[in-house]
């Protein structure tokens, strides 16, 4: 595979040699799973809070998933993800950095890690950027991406996986010999696309910034890594206890403040997980969280520290 100057700023960012454009980041997921060679009924360890799609790959793949429920709610830390890989004999681990929140790595036992890396762009961990520890990295292009094309996936790693797929035939969709249906065919121009990222992620982390400025004063609310720099994406999650839940939407209401107050379908809750009896690992119970979005005006922003220090106390 023939690597154009645009393609190498992506592959310089995660120290890679192969980039392979494919028909979306779901498919960039199985792709990689089923070009592991892995064995029928092979377990990989999601967590919960993941996309649908990510599951389906997997099960797609006729792999076993293991979805694990993180004690802070949102990612695993090292010691959680070695006892979990110990003890069920995890093959696989999908790394996904939700809402640009690191996920740790661990490399352990000859684990294999995919890092999904597509709501995590041009941050680090350890010293290093996000995918550059990872067997392979995936990434979404979609709209709702800092790096995006509008559609499309990316699948980057240390060895060509361009034979597994039909590069050449329009007819993919009935080859039996290509390991995905689509391959993705158009040119993308990676150099749009990544400044218009880095354009987009500077105003979220501003805003996440300032979000964590505002709450790190409240002991009723938490964040859900408690580190220096927190670089999110599109979210930034915050949990409130019983007491002040319902005033706090209140004051988010009154400022203006575009939230959710739930995850879309934590995947322990979601029919398919209880029919297909697939095992989760972890505290099941729920936690009240918010999600704050962080493109948010900056406006908003300065009159929620207001309201929240005439509310609370600063």
């Amino acid at each position: 595979m023939v690597v154009v100057n645009s393609e190498k700023r992506i592959l310089n960012i995660y120290n890679k040699k192969y980039l392979l454009p494919v028909y979306s980041g779901t498919l960039a997921i199985e792709g990689v799973l089923k070009s592991l060679g892995l064995n029928k009924n092979d377990k990989v360890l999601i967590t919960n809070v993941v996309c649908y799609s990510i599951l389906q790959a997997i099960l797609n793949a006729n792999l076993i998933p293991i979805i694990a429920i993180p004690n802070n709610g949102l990612t695993l830390n090292k010691e959680e993800i070695k006892t979990i890989v110990k003890k069920e004999k995890i093959k696989v681990f999908i790394a996904v950095h939700q809402y640009g929140y690191e996920q740790e790595i661990v490399k352990i036992n000859n684990l294999i890690v995919i890092e999904d890396v597509s709501q995590a762009w041009n941050i680090t961990l350890d010293n290093s950027y996000v995918g550059e520890n990872s067997d392979y990295i995936i990434s979404s292009l979609g709209s709702s991406k800092p790096l995006s094309n509008g559609i499309g996936g990316l699948i980057i790693s240390n060895i060509n996986l361009s034979d597994k797929f039909d590069t050449k035939k329009r007819e993919c969709r009935n080859s039996y010999n290509s390991i995905l249906e689509y391959y993705y065919p158009l040119k993308i121009n990676y150099k749009k696309i990544i400044k218009r990222a880095n354009k987009k992620v500077i105003r979220q982390r501003r805003n996440a910034k300032i979000f964590k400025r505002i709450f790190s004063n409240y002991d009723f609310i938490k964040t859900v890594v408690e580190k220096n720099s927190i670089p999110s994406y599109h979210r930034y999650l915050i949990y409130v206890n019983d007491k002040e839940y319902n005033s706090i939407i209140g004051v988010l209401d009154k400022c203006k403040i575009n939230y959710q107050k739930e995850y879309k379908n934590k995947l322990d809750k979601i029919n398919i997980v209880k029919s297909k009896k697939i095992k989760t690992i972890g505290n099941t119970e729920s936690k009240k969280c918010i999600l704050l979005k962080t493109d948010n005006n900056f406006l908003n922003l300065k009159k929620l520290e207001l309201e929240m220090g005439k509310n609370y106390g600063s």
